[in-house]
């Protein structure tokens, strides 16, 4: 042990562990205060980072909601102008059918029209040919006693008018 006494590591290690237990004494309190409140402050800090991501979770999912809703209601305005279209387009057909088909009956009732007048052009000339004709050969082949006599009987075969159609003239 005496060599002990001189050894001067060995003081060394004695006031080590006085300084220790010194520093244990009174340093105790403070550093385990300071340790409790940084703890403190870390679960604020880790309850506000929670409260934080519950939050943004909220509003992720309210945000997918809304973005769900608005694609919906985009599908929902792309098929109703999609139908609208289909509409006008039947429709537009409809009506070009319709215009078609009155054209036609227009053009139709404008060649009846016109084969009627046709007609009417034809007959009128065969008419007058055919008079131009019968007075030509009945000049040439009647004399004037002959004409005077078919003027009387022509005269003679006109309808006589009523008593009723005379007063009203």
């Amino acid at each position: 042990m005496k060599d002990l006494l001189k050894d001067p590591m060995f003081f060394y290690g004695i006031a080590f562990v006085i300084f220790l237990a010194l520093a244990w004494k009174h340093g105790r309190k403070p550093i385990l205060g300071w340790l409790d409140s940084e703890i403190l402050k870390i679960r604020n800090e880790l309850d506000q980072a929670r409260k934080l991501r519950v939050e943004a979770e909220t509003m992720l999912a309210e945000y997918k909601v809304r973005q769900a809703t608005a694609m919906a209601d985009a599908e929902a305005i792309v098929k109703h102008a999609k139908e609208e279209a289909a509409q006008l387009k039947a429709q537009a057909e409809a009506d070009l059918k319709d215009a078609l088909a009155r054209h036609e009956q227009q053009a139709l009732e404008r060649i009846r029209i016109a084969e009627t007048e046709a007609m009417a052009e034809v007959r009128a000339a065969a008419v007058d040919l055919a008079m131009d004709m019968a007075s030509k050969t009945l000049a040439s082949q009647m004399d004037e006693a002959t004409a005077g006599k078919l003027a009387d009987q022509a005269i003679a075969d006109m309808p006589k008018p009523s008593a009723a159609k005379a007063k009203a003239a």
